[in-house]
């Protein structure tokens, strides 16, 4: 599965990608895109484009497909927890799948 990291940067490509019976553990530091200024929320929110979450069994076979074509970094894993468990510099938060479904919706439930 891949999610383009252009429309809400990278915590919401992520959020996107977890369901009832799919997770993550993820680990982003405090390293970010080149604009990074060291917050975790620059990590995590930055919109810069070309960015792509690949979620694969074969890391190496992404690591070879992108070599000399494009940067590639293992930042988690998924899992089958139903939980979103991230952490970027000293911050970290875990949500599970519901949690994470209910804040999605609640710019359109607002405007309804």
């Amino acid at each position: 599965a891949t999610h383009d990291v252009s429309h809400g940067g990278l915590g919401v490509a992520l959020a996107e990608m977890v369901h009832s019976g799919g997770g993550a553990q993820v680990s982003v530091g405090n390293r970010g895109p080149p604009v990074d200024d060291g917050r975790p929320a620059a990590a995590l929110f930055h919109e810069l484009p070309g960015r792509v979450v690949v979620e694969t069994a074969d890391p190496g076979g992404v690591r070879a497909a992108f070599d000399g074509i494009a940067p590639v970094a293992g930042i988690g894993v998924a899992n089958g927890s139903g939980t979103l468990s991230l952490s970027a510099g000293n911050a970290t938060l875990s949500r599970d799948a519901g949690d994470v479904a209910a804040l999605r919706s609640v710019i359109t439930d607002e405007l309804e």
